[in-house]
């Protein structure tokens, strides 16, 4: 040590204090012998959580199965653990038959989950079905019912038009018969003045021109000779002889007085061409009246049994309508 000292020396390297191995040694020991060993931990018998868990839920299932009695359920669900949770290399024959048991509850457990699910879903089939039925009928009845609504607007607006046609046709013939009454009102009274015409000549002047008037009726039938003149506009100076030229029997009168009876013969006949004339110009107007009075009544008639029709319609189609609501 005392020449590596003064090698270092020589070289003009400090000089170290000596290494102390032993005491460092000792040191280690010391620690060593302070702080516990960890040790392994030694390996768990038994089933892992997870087959423990398994088991539970499969005792679960077998005691909610309703097939077997309770004290069956309850053996078969406490030897889970010693039976299915063993692994199979170590299993019994007894553990075995034991796992067919189980094996047996479970498929009618699940047997009857399936019938269970295959009701369900046959159940679930027929209320999509029925829906879909439902559905379909509520569209058809909504379709129905909107057309059952045109149809009950379609039969009120044809109602409205009869209506209106029907009025339409009413106040046609009301004009039409109007018309007519109008018309015919002139012939009228040309009908009536030929006719009192004709009684007068055949009742009247004839009796007294004859002779034949009783002298009791002769002043009578004279003064409606006159009447008769005087409405036909005969003349006034022509009507002052009647009563004298007529008063007379026939062999008493004279030439003057002949000449009087045939002036008012000859007016009378006159008159009555007049007349008859009129009555004759005047029927085809007047045919032709009564023919439009009768089709606008054969209108008003067709247009009143429409409007029935209509209205029928319209009340049939309104109750179909409300049917469908």
């Amino acid at each position: 040590l005392a020449q590596s000292a003064a090698r270092q020396t020589r070289v003009g390297i400090p000089a170290m204090a000596p290494a102390m191995k032993r005491p460092a040694a000792r040191m280690s020991r010391i620690g060593a012998a302070q702080e516990p060993v960890l040790k392994k931990p030694a390996a768990a018998s038994g089933p892992s959580g997870h087959v423990k868990n398994l088991c539970s839920q499969i005792a679960g299932a077998i005691r909610a199965s309703p097939e077997y009695p309770d004290e069956v359920k309850h053996m078969l669900a406490n030897t889970l653990i010693g039976t299915l949770a063993e692994p199979k290399e170590k299993r019994h024959a007894i553990q075995d038959s034991v796992i067919d048991m189980v094996r047996q509850v479970m498929e009618s457990l699940k047997a009857a989950a399936q019938s269970k699910l295959d009701e369900a879903e046959t159940k679930l089939e027929t209320t999509f079905k029925e829906n879909e039925e439902r559905h379909k009928s509520v569209e058809l009845a909504a379709a129905t019912l909107e057309e059952r609504i045109k149809t009950a607007d379609a039969a009120k607006s044809e109602h409205a038009k009869s209506t209106s046609a029907r009025v339409a046709a009413k106040e046609a013939l009301a004009l039409a018969e109007q018309e007519q009454a109008t018309g015919n009102a002139s012939l009228a009274v040309t009908e009536e003045k030929k006719r009192r015409l004709e009684t007068s000549l055949e009742t009247i002047y004839g009796p007294l021109k004859s002779g034949e008037m009783p002298a009791a009726e002769a002043q009578d039938g004279i003064k409606k000779i006159e009447k008769l003149g005087k409405d036909l506009g005969f003349d006034a100076s022509l009507l002052q002889t009647v009563p004298a030229a007529f008063a007379k029997a026939p062999s008493d009168r004279g030439s003057f007085d002949d000449l009087v009876m045939s002036q008012i013969e000859a007016e009378l006949k006159k008159c009555l061409a007049t007349l008859t004339d009129e009555l004759a110009n005047g029927e085809p107007a007047m045919k032709d009246r009564a023919a439009k009075v009768e089709a606008a009544s054969t209108e008003y008639a067709q247009a009143s049994a429409s409007e029935d029709a209509a209205k029928t319609a319209k009340e049939a189609s309104r109750t179909a309508q409300k049917e469908a609501e």
